[in-house]
């Protein structure tokens, strides 16, 4: 879930979502980042104080996701009632990562590339499957999960860092053999929510 508010506004986030995180059954994780609100297209100036938010709900079934909309628990209803300019997008797990760890995340970072050509998304989704467990024990958990829009398909790795790496830059691919064969591919990072 991506959206936009003001430090109070997702402040106040925040804090419902941890008062409510008990009545979550069905939530496996949750990881809230936010930076400095970016200029989109048709947008002259972005309003002062604003940030971009995205929120990381990993879910154990679309059942778990459906009875927290229904009792008005769920990290979308939540976020609905605390952001603007909310946009979401589901994505199947497809693999998760974790690793042990009681630091919090300082980073959240969101690679998702689209392709066309039928058959490429399977092979993209096993060469991240090979490759994620091979970065270094600052990233503290990441799934690879991929969805339909229209008749492409999405891949996106979605990875938590309890520390930045001091090998490599988040904001840029990881491994460019994969990301030239998407038709189109983007990173976002987020610093979690209460680190600067």
């Amino acid at each position: 879930m991506r959206g936009r508010g003001t430090r109070a506004e997702i402040a106040a986030l925040r804090a419902a979502i941890e008062a409510g995180a008990a009545e979550r059954r069905g939530l496996e994780r949750l990881h809230i980042g936010w930076r400095p609100a970016q200029c989109r297209v048709g947008e002259d100036a972005v309003p002062d104080g604003d940030h971009d938010v995205a929120l990381i709900a990993h879910l154990s079934s679309a059942e778990a996701a459906t009875r927290g909309d229904e009792s008005g628990t769920s990290p979308l209803t939540v976020v609905r009632r605390g952001l603007r300019d909310l946009a979401v997008a589901h994505f199947e797990v497809d693999e998760t990562i974790r690793r042990h760890s009681d630091d919090a995340a300082v980073a959240i970072r969101i690679a998702t590339g689209s392709f066309s050509r039928p058959g490429t998304d399977a092979e993209m989704q096993n060469l991240l499957r090979q490759r994620a467990p091979l970065i270094g024990d600052e990233m503290s958990e990441a799934w690879v999960g991929r969805r339909l829009t229209g008749r492409a398909v999405e891949v996106t790795f979605v990875s938590a860092w309890r520390r930045l790496p001091s090998d490599r830059s988040l904001e840029v691919a990881f491994w460019e053999d994969i990301a030239l064969r998407y038709d189109h591919f983007a990173v976002e990072v987020y610093s979690a929510v209460g680190v600067e």
